[in-house]
């Protein structure tokens, strides 16, 4: 497992003078839109068939954990067939009846029946796969990063019914932008491609891409405002903004990290280090609204709107055992709170820890205590510290839900 947690949490490729860590590297990666064969014995318990809306997935080496938030408890597990697995991002389908994670593996997607709890399915994929995007109510889009293609998966058949490929050189890390606004076009990144690659989604080809200004640099994480038109892609330690319409790049932004839109899609959160830049997503100069200074380490942002209207942003700690609770509208954080330790390798600055919004509860895995901590947002205090498995490091609220995504590297 050593091996295992050193690539899915310090990943890095050097390019140039800098270094990109790696994201999901984590583990829905919300920030641009929206998340053998198996048998009726994969349930390690037999399922009370009672469905799992409001309740939480929770992924740990050999066991798939399903959590009740409400009573703080694991009500049922999935263990046959699982024994050391490595997760990628789960995605789960409009009407919540199937979630897709990514077994890294043997390079696998895994479908899991949310009404009976159980694995119904096992895809084959592409070797190294990370990230996976829902872009439509028919397909999931699983990305292999050896190859830098994406394997789309009928969601009815579970059948690979096309390979995407989207790195210019047939390799890389990489990930997806896509909205409702931006049609059958979207974008992918690749860390290995100083470009913003342009992905027709129904003809499943690269038809072009926008060059950008550093040839030493790839691409990683992105964002769309569908106010402005405009599309943010990480460059490096810059931000390069590309207009939709044109695609033209219009700026660049000198900082760069995992972007995170609110749920109006007028706040756009930027991780810069130890610190959060939260930019006028309604804004075609990008103006930045003010800077939180998070010093143990911020990573992805989950937000939510208060019953005062007040918005808040959550982010769990990549170099401490808490989550901070920023006002963004105040921009300060205003609550801290315990979720439990991560394992951080030796050497390891850039780390991803993640958690999800769902059922009006911020949930974080901790791998190292090996549990999941629940936290009601609009209280902003610990519910649970819910006990599943040493290195549980993947949750998936089941229902509304900020996005599925793994805790692992960013």
């Amino acid at each position: 497992m050593d091996g295992l947690l050193d690539r899915r949490r310090f990943v890095q490729v050097a390019a140039g003078s800098s270094v990109i860590a790696l994201a999901g590297c984590v583990g829905g990666d919300d920030d641009g839109g929206d998340d053998g064969t198996g048998d009726d014995e994969s349930n390690g318990d037999e399922s009370n068939g009672e469905g799992s809306e409001g309740f939480i997935y929770a992924f740990a080496p050999n066991t798939i954990a399903i959590i009740d938030p409400e009573e703080g408890e694991v009500v049922d597990e999935i263990t046959d067939g699982l024994d050391d697995e490595g997760w990628g991002d789960p995605r789960i389908t409009a009407d919540y009846s199937e979630i897709y994670v990514i077994r890294e593996s043997p390079s696998q997607v895994l479908v899991i029946d949310t009404e009976i709890r159980e694995i119904v399915d096992e895809i084959d994929v592409g070797p190294d796969p990370t990230h996976m995007y829902h872009p439509n109510d028919d397909e999931m889009w699983a990305h292999s990063d050896d190859e830098g293609t994406f394997y789309v998966i009928d969601t009815d058949s579970h059948e690979v019914t096309e390979i995407v490929e989207s790195g210019l050189e047939n390799e890389g890390h990489g990930k997806l932008l896509y909205h409702e606004d931006l049609g059958s076009m979207g974008y992918a990144t690749n860390v290995n491609d100083p470009a913003a690659l342009i992905i027709d989604l129904e003809a499943y080809e690269r038809t072009d891409y926008v060059e950008l200004e550093n040839e030493d640099e790839g691409t990683h994480y992105k964002a769309y405002a569908p106010e402005t038109g405009l599309a943010y892609f990480e460059h490096g330690d810059e931000t390069a903004v590309v207009d939709t319409e044109t695609d033209e790049v219009v700026e660049y932004l000198d900082f760069a990290g995992g972007m995170y839109l609110s749920p109006d899609e007028t706040v756009l959160g930027v991780l810069d280090g130890n610190s959060i830049r939260f930019l006028d997503a309604t804004s075609d100069e990008s103006d930045e609204l003010g800077v939180v200074d998070v010093d143990e380490g911020p990573d992805a942002l989950r937000y939510h709107e208060a019953e005062d209207g007040t918005l808040y942003a959550f982010t769990a700690h990549t170099q401490t055992d808490q989550a901070s609770i920023i006002d963004v509208d105040a921009l300060e954080i205003v609550e801290t709170v315990d979720i439990g330790d991560i394992v951080r390798p030796e050497g390891a600055p850039f780390l991803h820890r993640s958690g999800v919004a769902g059922g009006g509860y911020f949930i974080s895995p901790a791998d190292d205590d090996g549990i999941v901590a629940i936290v009601d947002m609009e209280a902003q205090e610990l519910v649970d510290h819910v006990e599943v498995e040493e290195g549980v490091d993947t949750v998936q609220f089941v229902g509304d839900s900020g996005g599925g995504y793994s805790g692992t590297l960013r």
